[in-house]
């Protein structure tokens, strides 16, 4: 496998776990955090102070 089909399928993959991440926070309350990282990048999925679910991604 060449080395941008390798970097597509891992992009996937981040995109998936943000996504998983996300369900999983909408069905536990308890969850006020979760990271997720790809190459420069990391994405937080926080939680405020009225419990809606807020993406922030930052370059590192």
């Amino acid at each position: 496998m060449n080395k941008r089909q390798r970097k597509k399928q891992t992009y996937k993959k981040y995109i998936r776990e943000i996504f998983a991440g996300y369900e999983k926070m909408i069905t536990d309350k308890t969850i006020q955090e979760l990271q997720f990282s790809y190459l420069k990048e990391t994405t937080f999925l926080t939680r405020d102070d009225e419990g809606v679910i807020h993406f922030l991604t930052k370059e590192k």
